[in-house]
């Protein structure tokens, strides 16, 4: 039997543009690495006002950090 193994995510907090709300979003590893190596939109999403956005270039560079940090971690 095969068992699948559940796609790699990395959490991040997403602030809303509309109400400055944080929450922590959870975004697959191989959707943040694609938009970043192609500097394609990277779309965010604010669970309080049900709201999607493209990340900003301030956004990206944390999300950078962020996706820095859990590749150094993963490799202790």
């Amino acid at each position: 039997m095969l068992v699948e193994k559940p796609e790699p995510t990395i959490r991040f907090p997403v602030v809303c543009p509309r109400c400055g709300n944080e929450a922590l979003g959870e975004y697959a590893v191989i959707d943040v690495a694609a938009a970043l190596l192609s500097s394609k939109p990277l779309r965010l999403f604010a669970p309080c006002h049900n709201l999607r956005w493209e990340a900003g270039p301030l956004e990206i560079e944390q999300i950078r950090e962020y996706l820095a940090a859990a590749d150094l971690a993963a490799r202790r």
